[in-house]
C-alpha cells in the first residue's frame, strides 16, 4: 500500500478533486448573490458588484480553511 500513497497519478487526481471542489465552494456563492441581487432585488450593478465581491472575500476565507483540512487529510484507501 505504500507504493500507492505516492503513486503521482493519484496525487494529481486528489488535487484536481480537492482544487476543483474549492473552486466551485468559493466561486458559486458570489455568482448566486450576484444573481439575486441583479435579478431579483433589481440593484444597479454597482451594489450587485459590490454585494458578489463581499460574498466572494467570505467565501475564499472559508476556501482557506477548507484547504488547510484538506491537506492535513489522509488520503482514503481506495484512491
Amino acid at each position: 500500500m505504500s507504493g500507492d500513497d505516492k503513486n503521482p497519478v493519484n496525487i494529481i487526481g486528489r488535487v484536481y478533486a480537492v482544487s476543483t471542489l474549492l473552486a466551485v465552494i468559493i466561486a458559486v456563492p458570489a455568482v448566486v448573490v450576484a444573481v439575486v441581487s441583479h435579478f431579483v432585488f433589481d440593484q444597479p450593478i454597482i451594489v450587485t458588484l459590490a454585494a458578489s465581491l463581499i460574498s466572494l472575500f467570505i467565501s475564499m476565507g472559508f476556501g482557506i480553511r477548507l484547504a488547510k483540512k484538506f491537506a492535513r487529510a489522509p488520503p482514503k484507501d481506495g484512491q
